[in-house]
């Protein structure tokens, strides 16, 4: 059992507590949720359970988290390995090796598995999430989507007694989430592995759940069975029905970057296979498509992070080919899946101003740059903030912030909703939608059919190389077929 009592935690540098008298326990076998808006210490509480708070994360820790029996401030969190898996919000921040291969072999190696089960594992996991072809693969070249399966098969091949999940199906096309939850939702009923879940994406994952724990403010302010706990999560607006933001009528605004029969090959391997695209004046387009499907290097295309084996990219009538990604960074504002990259000033404040400084913008148009940006991503109370002491989904607005404070022409979002709960995502849904009416183009690759349903103009999915026409209704079906699977 895991036992938490009283605890209490600030993070150093800090004003106040993320978490603040928390007591629970979650025993042996159970299948328990824990949702709360973004930066209610939903993270904070998993990296306490298994010791990497106090041990790893310096700060103000009262209180005590006993993991059956042993207490996490006595106890190595190394000694937990076998105890408690951890799979975290960003995969790269647990991805050591090289390979993949590798990297599925290093916790088992620590643990001192015999050779030959270790091998069964490594076959038996990678066969479930389809890494086996990625085996000699450079982890850094793999998709997010690719790292997070690389990530998962990694921790569960160490078979420990609890896993913690934080936001595991974040980066997950459909399908795979679908079937890695029905794989935890096996690992729990069959073979009594406890399985505790941070999860956004509520109508994925609520009818898993034995128990569901709803957090506020750092504290627990609901603890019961779905049914229970449902009309605490639609009044925090954790909850809502689809709601169609904007008119599904097709826009005839002025082009602005046309993409002519791309092609782009890794280890010649062909990924995109004559993909032919056109982006118009204040439209928002979504492109969605399976892990792996090329989705990412698409973009990076666009902006000039990769150059094209065949075919052309023309922004606002200059081929991006023959200039600068410094000067196209002027006018294509780009946001990779990983906010941690944006981030490595000592405040928001000052990683708003980098930007600003390398775009050559007039000091004097900084503070009131820098207050619109902070005001729209509702991070105004963070200015003087570390940003790496932020929660995921405030990381990834501050991350936002950063590329908005230019104010491009066209934005460009790699799954910007990841980390962010449905009262976040809304506020990001409303941003773009006020950022459009205001003439700004929004290219978004999600795998959040909810997300599309309510905020785009037009829908692409990649696939077999090349881009199809998706239509809005088929979005609003997907997401409201998730969520009736949810039962929610």
């Amino acid at each position: 059992m895991i036992s938490v009592e009283r605890l209490t935690f600030t993070y150093s540098g800090a004003d106040r507590p993320v978490i603040e008298e928390l007591s629970t326990e979650i025993r042996e076998g159970e299948f328990v949720l824990i949702v709360g808006k973004s930066g209610c210490g939903k993270s904070t509480l998993c990296r306490a359970l298994n010791g990497l708070i106090p041990s790893f994360y310096g700060g103000q820790f009262s209180g005590r988290v006993l993991v059956d029996g042993r207490d996490t401030r006595q106890t190595a969190p190394s000694k937990f390995a076998d105890v408690i898996g951890m799979v975290f919000q960003d995969p790269e921040n647990q991805l050591v090796m090289t390979n993949v291969e590798n990297e599925m072999v290093f916790g088992m190696e620590n643990l001192g598995v015999p050779v030959r089960e270790m091998k069964e594992r490594v076959v038996q996991y990678a066969d479930y999430f389809d890494l086996r072809r990625f085996f000699h693969r450079f982890i850094p070249e793999l998709s997010g989507g690719e790292k997070q399966k690389v990530a998962l098969g990694s921790v569960l091949a160490m078979k420990p007694k609890y896993i913690i999940l934080d936001e595991p199906t974040s980066q997950l096309d459909a399908e795979n989430a679908a079937l890695f939850l029905e794989f935890l939702t096996k690992l729990n009923r069959e073979f009594g592995v406890g399985i505790i879940l941070v999860e956004h994406r509520l109508e994925r994952c609520l009818r898993y759940a034995d128990r569901v724990i709803v957090m506020d403010d750092g504290r627990i302010v609901a603890d019961g069975s779905k049914d229970e706990v449902v009309p605490v999560l639609r009044r925090q607006g954790l909850l809502g029905d689809i709601i169609r933001a904007v008119s599904a009528t097709a826009l005839d605004g002025e082009p602005l970057l046309t993409a002519r029969n791309i092609h782009f090959s890794y280890d010649h391997t062909p990924l995109l296979e004559g993909v032919d695209l056109v982006l118009k004046k204040s439209e928002l387009v979504a492109i969605t498509g399976a892990n792996g499907s090329g989705k990412s290097t698409l973009i990076k295309q666009l902006n000039g992070l990769l150059k094209p084996q065949k075919g052309s990219v023309t922004l606002l009538g200059t081929e991006v080919s023959s200039v600068t990604t410094a000067s196209i960074a002027k006018e294509i504002g780009y946001m990779g899946q990983n906010p941690n990259d944006y981030l490595f000033e000592e405040t928001i404040e000052k990683e708003l101003e980098f930007t600003l400084s390398n775009l050559g913008i007039d000091a004097n148009e900084w503070n009131e740059r820098i207050e619109w940006t902070l005001s729209v991503l509702d991070l105004s109370g963070c200015r003087k903030t570390f940003p790496r002491d932020l929660s995921c989904g405030q990381r990834e607005r501050t991350a936002l912030a950063t590329i908005l404070v230019g104010r491009p022409q066209i934005l460009v979002l790699d799954e910007p909703t990841r980390g962010l709960d449905y009262w976040s995502k809304n506020k990001l849904g409303a941003v773009l939608e006020d950022l459009r009416r205001q003439g700004m183009t929004i290219l978004l690759i999600t795998h959040d059919y909810r997300f599309i349903a309510e905020h785009a103009t037009r829908v692409l999915r990649l696939k077999d190389g090349k881009l199809h026409g998706t239509s809005i209704d088929q979005m609003i079906f997907l997401a409201s077929e998730n969520a009736v699977t949810g039962d929610v």
